[in-house]
């Protein structure tokens, strides 16, 4: 029960790896405001926890809008009162195009959501625990592309070079406040974000597909949404009191190539 009595705030909390997440802190305790653009996705997590304790509290959300985030942010604080723990963990993928030819909507897209949504949801959630005595932990989610490359993903590589950036430079802004923040970078994971890149591939090429992504990791298998949860949890807890600025790769050895 590392999170007993904490109040974490999690988004893209109707899916894939924030979903797990959502069930993994509130299994150890917390509550959890889940924050989601799909109120369908945050029903589903909603039943897939069962809940008799009502420690989740499904919040339906825009992150890379700078009044829903700000209203977001309120309602997860006056939950409890306070905000202990954010996993900002929303994100959207592209297309597979090369660089000359991704239309210039996708990638300001691509851009709003996954730099400016992590950065407004880190904003607000910084000043509301800059008046916490006990400060805060936020955990971005970067990815092993944050430092690699990948044809036919510039939009995407380029994103979460950011998030990687930000989350680095905010670590050192509010270190001597007890605010830390990390980022975890998930490898290969079967979410829908991996389902959407492999949209447009018939039954037999998406198999062929998700074992050639599979593959590319020395372990030689997909991360599961739990394996990426766990290292949240641990960034997120006392365990790491003394970790902050960290990109923390969860892919299968994949990043020591």
């Amino acid at each position: 029960m590392r999170f007993d009595g904490k109040t974490v705030m999690v988004t893209g909390a109707g899916s894939g790896i924030g979903q797990e997440a959502a069930a993994a802190f509130i299994a150890e305790g917390a509550t959890v405001a889940g924050i989601d653009l799909s109120e369908g996705g945050l029903t589903s997590t909603g039943n897939m926890l069962g809940d008799g304790e009502r420690r989740f509290h499904p919040i339906v959300a825009d992150v890379g809008d700078e009044n829903s985030v700000r209203s977001a942010v309120k309602e997860a604080h006056s939950i409890n009162g306070r905000l202990d723990i954010a996993f900002n963990n929303a994100g959207i993928t592209q297309s597979s195009s090369l660089a000359a030819d991704i239309p210039v909507d996708e990638f300001e897209r691509v851009l709003r959501i996954n730099v400016m949504g992590v950065w407004l949801c880190m904003r607000e959630q910084i000043r509301l625990m800059l008046q916490q005595d006990s400060g805060g932990a936020i955990v971005n989610t970067a990815s092993f592309l944050s430092v690699h490359s990948m044809a036919m993903q510039t939009a995407y590589v380029a994103s979460k070079a950011a998030v990687l950036g930000m989350s680095k430079n905010a670590a050192i802004e509010y270190a001597e406040q007890n605010i830390r923040i990390n980022c975890v970078a998930p490898g290969g994971t079967p979410t829908g974000m991996m389902k959407q890149s492999l949209s447009g591939l018939d039954a037999d090429a998406e198999v062929a597909a998700r074992q050639a992504i599979a593959d590319m990791h020395p372990m030689k298998r997909l991360a599961t949404t739990r394996d990426i949860a766990n290292a949240v949890m641990f960034l997120s807890s006392q365990e790491a009191a003394f970790v902050t600025g960290i990109f923390l790769p969860v892919d299968g050895g994949w990043s020591a190539l």
